[in-house]
């Protein structure tokens, strides 16, 4: 982890709410796995509005020309403002922070991941990551409405199986991508699997993987401060294996943002 300084390559508007940035970092790729996120300045040097900074998940590295990427949609000024960013502007930030996903190499395994609206970002960083390591990825994506059109074609480049799923059925099959795992649980008992989405996804993948004993990995996400677990401000409640009924806290940046989501106590 480092506090860093990158020259914005791209910040281009994906659809009405939605940029991807490209950012220069030769340190960044280097030393960040899937999971792992940025936490960044979103405010002009010398100003202190908005005073936090933004955590934002890694979405994709380029090894050859040393730059990663960020998802994000606009939702208030901090947002706002990288949005207006340009082409070789800067910007600052620290990381590669949070506990990622760490995949040994040798034995080839099946993996689904499951991603839900913006949690597809890290999760096609960790898809890319895997075919690299020659692993066999099925990516189940859902979303409200075509808003996200773009995204089948990143998952066609990186030739794997996918399905893709909107609640209007404007953009795939037309349903919950929860339903569909649901309904193909047997298919899918030996797999690794991880999601990334919003809590009502994860109240529901939660339930059919308690029911049928699988065990699964969700990217959790809070309002951070520091990043880095001292300020405890984006703390989640988890399950305490030696208590039946008990459960510690614990911090989403420091002590995630991986979590089993089995343990994992969604209110």
């Amino acid at each position: 982890m480092k506090l860093l300084k990158g020259e914005i390559i791209s910040n281009d508007k994906l659809n009405e709410n939605l940029y991807k940035m490209t950012i220069f970092s030769p340190y960044v790729v280097k030393n960040c796995i899937p999971g792992q996120f940025v936490n960044i300045k979103c405010s002009s040097e010398g100003s202190l509005h908005p005073l936090l900074r933004r955590p934002f998940s890694i979405h994709d590295v380029e090894q050859q020309f040393k730059v990663f990427s960020i998802l994000y949609t606009i939702k208030g000024i901090g947002t706002k403002y990288l949005s207006l960013l340009s082409s070789g502007d800067l910007v600052d930030f620290v990381g590669p922070l949070g506990n990622g996903i760490k995949i040994s190499g040798g034995e080839k395994k099946d993996y689904l991941l499951i991603g839900g609206g913006i949690g597809i970002a890290p999760l096609f960083y960790l898809a890319k990551y895997l075919v690299e390591k020659k692993q066999n990825v099925f990516f189940a994506a859902g979303f409200k409405n075509n808003s996200y059109l773009f995204f089948e074609k990143w998952l066609l480049s990186l030739k794997i199986y996918y399905e893709i799923f909107s609640e209007d059925g404007s953009h795939g099959e037309k349903g919950m991508v929860s339903n569909m795992v649901s309904q193909r649980i047997d298919d899918f008992k030996n797999y690794e699997i991880f999601c990334c989405g919003p809590l009502e996804m994860y109240k529901a993948l939660q339930s059919i993987f308690l029911i049928n004993e699988i065990k699964a990995y969700a990217l959790f996400e809070e309002i951070m401060a520091c990043g880095v677990g001292v300020c405890k401000g984006c703390v989640i409640k988890v399950k305490n294996n030696e208590n039946k009924n008990g459960f510690d806290y614990k911090t989403v940046c420091k002590d995630g943002p991986l979590f089993n989501l089995m343990e994992v106590i969604i209110e």
